[in-house]
Parts: C-alpha cells; sequence; structure tokens
C-alpha cells in the first residue's frame, strides 16, 4: 500500500478489517517516515553533508508498506520465498516475525547469512538509490527470503523511495574515486534500466538452463541407444576359420 505522500493512498485497497487497522498503518507509516529520515540524516552526516541532504535528494519521498506471508513449505528447499535482489530505492525497514528467513550476501550470492531477528527491531537496508547517492560507500543490501519447513513467515517492509523525476548522482565522491555511474539519471530512468538488466539475466538463466535440459536429454537418448544396440559377434580367429 502507498501510504505517502498522503495524496497517493488508495483507501478503498486498505483492507476494512480488523476495525481499526487503516489508523494503527497511517500512526506506523508516520513513524517509519520519521525514522528513515534520521537514519538518512545520520548518514548524510558521515558524507560530511548537511543532516537534509539525502533526504532533499529524494525530492518528494514516497513510501510504500508491503506485507509479506510465507506459508509453512514440508519442502523448503525446493522453493524460495523471495528471490535474490537489491532493493532500488533509498532505503528499507523491515519488521520480521521471530520465525525469520532474511538471508544476505557480500559475495556474489556464494555464501548466504541468514539475519537472526530480534523482537523490536528493524532490518535496514539500503537500497540501490542510497548506494549511488553515497557513491557506493554505503553498499545496497543483497539479499533474499527463505521459507520455513516448521512454521509460516510474517514480515513488514516499508520502502522509501524518491520522486520518478529526483535525480540520481554521488551527492559526494571522495578524493581518488571517480562517479560509479556514467551520467546523471532520473530514479525512473534508474529503475527502468534495473528491470531491463533483471529480465535479461532471468532470460539468460532461463536459455542455460533449458541448454542443459537438453543436453542432459540428448545424453540419455544416446545411453539408451547404445543399451538397445545388439552386441558385436566377437571375430574369430585365422586358425578358427581353417579349423
Amino acid at each position: 500500500y502507498f501510504s505517502y505522500p498522503v495524496k497517493a493512498r488508495d483507501y478503498g485497497r486498505w483492507p476494512e478489517k480488523p476495525a481499526g487497522w487503516r489508523a494503527v498503518v497511517e500512526r506506523y507509516s508516520e513513524r517509519l517516515m520519521g525514522l528513515s529520515c534520521k537514519l538518512l540524516g545520520v548518514l548524510s552526516e558521515v558524507m560530511g553533508l548537511e543532516t537534509e541532504a539525502l533526504a532533499k535528494a529524494c525530492v518528494d519521498m514516497d513510501q510504500k508498506v508491503v506485507v509479506n506471508f510465507y506459508p509453512r513449505c514440508p519442502q523448503p528447499d525446493l522453493t524460495l520465498g523471495l528471490k535474490r535482489h537489491t532493493d532500488p530505492g533509498t532505503i528499507t525497514l523491515l519488521l520480521q516475525d521471530l520465525v525469520g528467513g532474511l538471508q544476505a550476501t557480500r559475495d556474489g550470492g556464494n555464501t548466504w547469512i541468514t539475519v537472526q531477528p530480534l523482537s523490536g527491531a528493524f532490518v535496514v537496508n539500503l537500497g540501490d538509490h542510497g548506494h549511488f547517492l553515497s557513491n557506493g560507500r554505503f553498499k545496497n543490501a543483497d539479499h533474499q527470503a527463505v521459507v520455513n519447513g516448521q512454521s509460516s513467515r510474517l514480515s513488514i517492509a516499508t520502502f522509501q523511495n524518491p520522486a520518478p523525476d529526483a535525480r540520481v548522482w554521488p551527492l559526494a565522491v571522495r578524493e581518488g574515486e571517480e562517479p560509479i555511474l556514467e551520467e546523471p539519471i532520473t530514479f525512473s530512468e534508474m529503475y527502468r534500466r534495473k528491470m531491463k538488466r533483471d529480465l535479461d539475466l532471468a532470460k539468460r538463466k532461463k536459455q542455460a538452463k533449458d541448454q542443459l535440459m537438453q543436453q542432459q536429454l540428448q545424453l540419455q537418448q544416446q545411453q539408451q541407444a547404445v543399451a538397445a544396440a545388439p552386441m558385436p559377434t566377437a571375430t574369430k580367429s585365422l586358425n578358427e576359420i581353417l579349423a
């Protein structure tokens, strides 16, 4: 649900039950917007900028609240709750239940670390937009969500995103560094390019998987053909022929 700006709220899509749900979400959204701005303020100061620098770079920050429910899965090794990705926006606040399931990687997916849930605590993930604004000084969180074989799982993710026309370009480049972007772009263009890269990657993975399956099928057919072929008769020696 879009909760900020207020004009973007579509109450027709918000659940009417349980009673009081809307009021609770409104208060929750307001407080998390404030918390997000405070966190961005800390990061701005670490970069040597004014406290409001990162928040101002978002122009008109919007907020989206997403409630994810992952049912219990008897065979969790055969499925994935949410595939590996980075969030495109500025910053994400995730509230987990005590079941957990969030995993993060720092080496391209070779090693996954489970983020252990802590009651009442938020997991803070920086998004691609925040990554670019800091010129890569603060890393975008590469993560995924896995299901549980014993219990269902519930999480609430609150995404803070910049306005579509917000400028995406490092706010500060340290001495000896180069900008990690080739040119300034808008957030909407950044998002479009990200979706295209993700789609192209998914296509390449599917093609590679299809090719592997085709090779395995051909190998299986060859093995079956060899097994069905009649055994060659043994060649007789010259003495056997003349006998």
